[in-house]
């Protein structure tokens, strides 16, 4: 199939900021998370680096060496994150025909992100998207997180399409440096002008400003 110029057979989606309205839960949910076990970081400060895993995020605002407060840290952020209302996000504008215009031309759809697959495929059923994919690949124990390929590789195993015949959408250089690492092209999708502005530098083939552009 032609896609943005490409001829692939699979897409591989990142989940938050991507596909659905997560950036609240998260910033909230470690800003608190941080002041649960004595570190001052701001939302603004943690959304500057959506889509980092919480031991990196760790590491650069606290970076103790403290194993003890890091797993402190990590739990009380997926205890936060799980209280807060919008632990299950709606999916982001133009999500839902995108993915079903995909469908229908036949391409293999996967998601492939930071989160533990088990709480990303909850949230993709929740936000009534879990139905579009035939494979979610979270980055589970053994896993390097993006930017490694790791999460691509196994993404593009999962639909049996070998990376250079896949497309990955995602919203970071994070996403676009798994992307190119695994041998697949990459998109990034920006639901502002200033993050569009931004995506420009990122090096993908092309930036969307919704997923309906597909």
């Amino acid at each position: 199939m032609r896609v943005l110029g490409l001829d692939v057979d699979a897409v591989v989606f990142d989940l938050d900021g991507t596909l659905i309205d997560s950036e609240r839960a998260i910033v909230q949910a470690a800003e608190q998370a941080f002041s649960d076990v004595g570190a001052a970081v701001s939302q603004l400060q943690v959304a500057d680096h959506l889509g980092a895993p919480l031991e990196e995020l760790y590491a650069l605002f606290v970076g103790d060496g403290d194993d003890a407060r890091l797993r402190r840290f990590i739990a009380r952020y997926v205890a936060r994150h799980d209280e807060h209302p919008d632990r299950f996000p709606p999916p982001l504008p133009g999500v839902v025909d995108g993915l079903t215009a995909l469908a229908a031309r036949g391409l293999a759809l996967a998601v492939g992100t930071t989160k533990p697959s088990a709480r990303a495929a909850s949230q993709l059923e929740a936000a009534g998207l879990l139905r579009f994919f035939a494979h979610v690949q979270g980055t589970d124990p053994g896993m390097r997180p993006k930017p490694y390929p790791d999460v691509v590789e196994r993404a593009c195993a999962g639909l049996r399409v070998a990376p250079g015949r896949a497309l990955m959408v995602g919203d970071t250089p994070r996403d676009v440096a798994a992307a190119h690492g695994a041998g697949a092209a990459s998109v990034v999708v920006a639901y502002s002008d200033e993050r569009r502005a931004l995506a420009a530098s990122f090096g993908a083939r092309a930036v969307i400003a919704s997923i309906a552009e597909l």
